[in-house]
């Protein structure tokens, strides 16, 4: 299952959310992160697209900060639960549910507790703040681990993030501007297959 390249949605309105999904499906994207920044809208969103296109995508939630908010965004349909940082209760938390956990992480310290736990990917967040050489540094004590790269992923850049380690991208405004509505998706589609093009090119 191909989830290298992950699509992050943030504060559409739940109206906007099915055409939007149609688009990244057909440009080649089926993983999402549907953020509870704005938890209303991101929870009614989850359901839009778990009843639209269940068969289709992997439906994830992500800017998770509760134990509240796993059991909401699980019951909404979502499938995988991504949070902005380590937080090793929510990770037991996910743990325990068998779903699968991307936890943010921003430390050595961090992904040795998230190996502890057998997880297998991380998000390394904010990614462009720590550079590239951090990822090749940390690969050497960490070599079973999966690395994520989440913020500042742009389609000038996304070559340097894979080629000093990083396995696997979740994209926010530089793909699914932040708000998007239905009349963005023509722009979505464009920007969602110059990353799918990107990635195929250095496969």
């Amino acid at each position: 299952m191909n989830r290298n390249l992950i699509a992050i949605i943030r504060g559409v309105d739940p109206e906007d959310i099915v055409p939007i999904t149609k688009g990244l499906l057909e440009s080649g994207i089926s993983w999402l992160e549907v953020s509870l920044s704005d938890e209303a809208k991101g929870l009614e969103c989850i359901r839009k697209i778990s009843d639209a296109f269940a068969d289709e995508v992997q439906l994830g939630v992500g800017t998770v900060i509760s134990e509240r908010q796993v059991d909401a965004a699980l019951e909404a349909g979502a499938t995988y639960i991504i949070t902005p940082g380590w937080d090793r209760e929510i990770a037991k938390y996910v743990r325990a549910k068998d779903i699968l956990l991307f936890p943010g992480v921003f430390s050595p310290g961090e992904i040795m507790q998230a190996a502890s736990l057998d997880i297998e990917t991380v998000k390394v967040f904010p990614a462009i703040d720590l550079g590239f050489g951090f990822i090749k540094n940390v690969r050497g004590p960490f070599p079973n681990m999966n690395f994520m790269a989440v913020g500042g992923v742009t389609k000038e850049n996304i070559h340097e993030f894979k080629n000093a380690g990083y396995s696997s991208f979740a994209i926010g405004s530089d793909l699914v501007p932040r708000w998007a509505s239905r009349k963005d998706v023509e722009k979505i589609k464009e920007n969602a297959k110059a990353f799918v093009q990107l990635l195929e090119k250095e496969a």
